[in-house]
């Protein structure tokens, strides 16, 4: 956990805190996982580093106006579909 989720150091002071602390890097560490299985069941994804998965994801907006106007979501690339594809996420429109 120290490595892949970034948790060096625990900084925190009580007993009660730490543990709150492990359980949510050990649900984080699942979902990880999760999202590992969906990518590697994917030809398209099999190749991307947890990084660039990341970045390609971050990279992801929507434009939200007031009033009676829809909200505006960006043209998503070939990897950005195939990421959502991957892990069965509907793609905005």
């Amino acid at each position: 956990m120290k490595n892949e989720l970034d948790m060096g150091r625990i900084r925190v002071h009580t007993d009660g805190r730490m543990t709150a602390r492990l359980f949510v890097q050990f649900l984080a560490e699942i979902f990880m996982r999760e999202i590992r299985v969906c990518m590697n069941s994917s030809d398209d994804c099999k190749k991307l580093t947890r990084r660039q998965i990341f970045n390609h994801i971050k990279a992801i907006y929507k434009v939200k106006f007031k009033g009676k106007y829809k909200d505006v979501y960006p043209a998503l690339s070939k990897v950005q579909r195939s990421i959502f594809k991957a892990l069965e996420i509907r793609t905005p429109s």
